[in-house]
C-alpha cells in the first residue's frame, strides 16, 4: 500500500429518536457535510503508533501494545484496539495517526455534530486500509459500532456511527440479539435542513446517564414517551415513502422531548433551544432539539425555500447561530496518496 492513508468522516444530526433509541426505538439520523480527517502515515522506525490530535494531546505506544481505553483520545485508542483484534498484523506496523476536525462550532465550541463517532468511524476506516482491507462500510461499521461502545463503557446506541459510516439520512433499528438495521432514506427534494447552535455547549454523557437511571416513578413517563418517539419516526418514514415532509411527527417529538425534560429533571429543551423552535414555527418549519439537548444544536425542516432564509434571518436576529451544513450523502471515504 502507500504510505498515507486519508480516511474522513461526517458528522451527524439526530431527525427523530433520540434518548428512545437507547430503548430500542428506531431513530432518524443525517449525516452532514462537516467532517473529522484521519491522516495515517507509516513511519520507518520499530513498530510504534503515535496519535495525536489538536486540543486533545498525543500519545504514543508500542503497536502491539495500545493503551488502555481512557482519556480524551479514547475513541482513537478504543478503534485501534478493535482493528488490531481484527487484524494482529497491525502489530508489526509503525504509523502515526494525525486527526483534524471541521465539526466544532465558533471559536472551536462544541455543538453537538457527532464528532466521537466521526472520529472513530474515520480512525477504523483508516487502520483497516492499512491493514489491506478494502473500503466495506458494513465492516466499518460494526468495528467502529464496537469501539465507540468501549470508548463509553457499553453506553450509546450507535445510530451517530451509522450515519458517519453510511452518510445520507439513516433510518436506523437497535435490536437485541444481532447487529442494528440501517435503511437509507431520502427527504423530498425540496426539503431543507436547517440547524443552529444554540450558542450553549452541552454534556451529552451526562444527559444520558440521567435518562438511563430513570427508574421507578420516572418509569411510566420514559415509557410513554418512547411511544410517543416511536409513532412519530414511523410517521415521518411513512411520509418519506411517499415524498411528504411530515411536520407533525418533527413537532410531535419536539413537544414530547420537553415533556419527558420537565417529568425526569433533565434540561433538554433549555430557553435558548425552545426559542430556536419558536422562530422556525413562526415561520412554518416543523423545528426540535437534534440530539441530547441541553444545548447544542436544533433544526427546522421545511420544504420552502423563501422561508428557510427568514428562518436563518430570524435565528440571528435572536442571537443564534445558523451553521453552514447540508447532507452528507457519502459517508466515511478513503483515499491512499
Amino acid at each position: 500500500m502507500s504510505d498515507v492513508v486519508v480516511a474522513r468522516a461526517p458528522g451527524k444530526l439526530f431527525v427523530l429518536g433520540e434518548y428512545a433509541v437507547l430503548d430500542g426505538c428506531p431513530a432518524v439520523v443525517a449525516a452532514i457535510n462537516r467532517h473529522i480527517e484521519v491522516r495515517l502515515q507509516r513511519v520507518g522506525r520499530a513498530a510504534v503508533v503515535r496519535i495525536s490530535a489538536p486540543a486533545c494531546g498525543a500519545v504514543e505506544f508500542p503497536a502491539a501494545r495500545p493503551p488502555a481505553t481512557e482519556g480524551r483520545l479514547r475513541f482513537v485508542i478504543a478503534a485501534y484496539h478493535a482493528v488490531l483484534s481484527r487484524f494482529p498484523e497491525l502489530a508489526q506496523l509503525g504509523c502515526s495517526l494525525t486527526i483534524a476536525s471541521v465539526l466544532a462550532g465558533p471559536d472551536g465550541a462544541k455543538v453537538g455534530l457527532g464528532s466521537s463517532a466521526a472520529v472513530t468511524v474515520a480512525t477504523v476506516a483508516a487502520l483497516l486500509a492499512a491493514a489491506g482491507a478494502g473500503l466495506d462500510r458494513h465492516e466499518i461499521f460494526a468495528v467502529a459500532l464496537a469501539a465507540h461502545r468501549a470508548a463509553q463503557d457499553g453506553m450509546g446506541s450507535g445510530a451517530d456511527v451509522a450515519a458517519s459510516a453510511y452518510g445520507g439520512v439513516v433510518l436506523f433499528q437497535p435490536q437485541e440479539q444481532s447487529a442494528p438495521g440501517v435503511t437509507p432514506l431520502a427527504l423530498p427534494e425540496h426539503a431543507e435542513l436547517l440547524v443552529a447552535w444554540s450558542g450553549e455547549p452541552a454534556s451529552t454523557a451526562d444527559l444520558v446517564k440521567h435518562y438511563l437511571g430513570a427508574h421507578n416513578g420516572s418509569a411510566a413517563a420514559r415509557a410513554a414517551f418512547v411511544a410517543v418517539s416511536r409513532s412519530s419516526v414511523d410517521l415521518f418514514v411513512g411520509g418519506l415513502r411517499q415524498g411528504v415532509l411530515s411536520h407533525a411527527a418533527i413537532d410531535g417529538t419536539a413537544d414530547a422531548l420537553d415533556r419527558l425534560g420537565q417529568q425526569l429533571g433533565l434540561p433538554i429543551v433549555i430557553p435558548r433551544l425552545a426559542q430556536l423552535i419558536a422562530v422556525a414555527r413562526a415561520h412554518g418549519a416543523a423545528a426540535k432539539t437534534s440530539g441530547a439537548g441541553g444545548g447544542d444544536c436544533g433544526i427546522a425542516l421545511t420544504c420552502d425555500a423563501v422561508a428557510a432564509e427568514r428562518i436563518r434571518s430570524a435565528w440571528r436576529a435572536a442571537q443564534l447561530v445558523p451553521l453552514d451544513v447540508a447532507l452528507d450523502p457519502t459517508g466515511v471515504t478513503v483515499a491512499r496518496c
